[in-house]
């Protein structure tokens, strides 16, 4: 399989062609990078060890002049050995703190996620060499790498050895992601005002809220991890139970406000997300077979029913609600329902 190599591209080319000792000759960049390609990059010191007749390379260049210089002198070299090359503008990715803090660094993110699928749907095998650019480019490169399971490379102009982080065996827990998928969804769509997102935020675990960031044009965004958690979670297979609402249910969840909404569809997408009939652990069957979800101590109450595979909710009810909940218990039963009325969760 051919090897498609995403590479973060930095100004090692430009500073060495600069430096007497690695170029005593006085040659352009590019001269230089053909005459010691090793010498004269660090990116290219990598690329002509790790690249193979076939592979794809894709230069990711910051948002600044010597940042698309330096990759587009690496993508004519490249491109003259008879690789498939292209260069790709990291947007908002620049030496000013402001920009790169808020804005480059989430572009860097969704630009990787991007390729590693593009490469992916092409039948190649990415490969991320995370030699070159910020150091912060280069942490954040590494850490996509290590969320997608691709392999991440490095190599310093100065040493010899490519240094390669295989994909990761381990799995990573998105389930903050599962239970609150609308927020981060909703978050991520457009940019949204700091006051709307710290009201939302507020009916939400404080383990949401480090994964956003106030920026200072009065919008809050994913921060560049939460960026890079969430872009692996989009690509994680859905294996999600198929649930519906009856009409009742879905009444119960448009009249209520954000923080018990929120607290209803987390409760839904746990109940969803249990496999292999897991989520019978933490129910309970009352008298007509109808379930309650969860057990034990909590305010919120999903009453559903399992058929063919198919979770149906019923009713949606809390102890916020004692009288309602207490006649739910006593009286709900599946018999009550017409299937066809139900809608399903997407």
């Amino acid at each position: 399989m051919s090897q498609c190599l995403i590479s973060t591209v930095g100004t090692s080319l430009l500073g060495n062609a600069n430096n007497p000792r690695v170029n005593p000759d006085g040659l352009g960049p590019a001269e230089l990078l053909r005459r010691d390609p090793q010498r004269a990059s660090a990116e290219a010191n990598a690329l002509t060890r790790l690249a193979t007749p076939g592979d794809t390379l894709v230069f990711l260049h910051s948002d600044t002049e010597d940042g698309e210089r330096c990759a587009g002198y690496l993508a004519e070299y490249f491109a003259e050995l008879g690789y498939p090359v292209r260069c790709e503008r990291i947007a908002g990715l620049s030496y000013h703190e402001r920009g790169f803090v808020s804005h480059g660094l989430r572009s860097l993110v969704r630009l990787l996620a991007g390729e590693i699928r593009a490469a992916r749907r092409a039948g190649q095998q990415p490969l991320l060499n995370a030699t070159g650019g910020f150091k912060a480019e280069i942490a954040y490169a590494t850490a996509v790498g290590l969320m997608f399971g691709v392999p991440v490379c490095y190599i310093h102009e100065r040493f010899g050895d490519v240094v390669t982080l295989p994909a990761s065996p381990v799995g990573w827990d998105y389930s903050l992601f599962t239970w609150y998928r609308d927020f981060f969804e909703w978050i991520d769509e457009e940019p949204r005002p700091t006051a709307q997102v710290r009201e939302r935020l507020m009916a939400l675990p404080d383990s949401v809220a480090l994964l956003v960031e106030d920026a200072p044009d009065g919008h809050s965004y994913l921060s560049p991890l939460g960026e890079a958690y969430l872009e692996a979670f989009r690509g994680q297979p859905d294996t999600r139970r198929p649930l519906r609402l009856s009409p009742s249910a879905l009444r119960t969840l448009d009249t209520l406000d954000f923080s018990t909404r929120s607290a209803y569809l987390g409760l839904l997408e746990r109940l969803r997300q249990g496999q292999d009939r897991e989520w019978q652990r933490s129910t309970e069957t009352l008298s007509g077979g109808v379930l309650k979800f969860p057990k034990g101590h909590s305010v919120h109450r999903a009453f559903f029913v399992e058929r063919e595979g198919m979770l149906h909710v019923l009713e949606l009810c809390g102890h916020d609600n004692e009288r309602r909940y207490q006649h739910l218990m006593q009286t709900i039963r599946w018999s009550q329902y017409e299937s066809h009325t139900f809608q399903d969760l997407p």
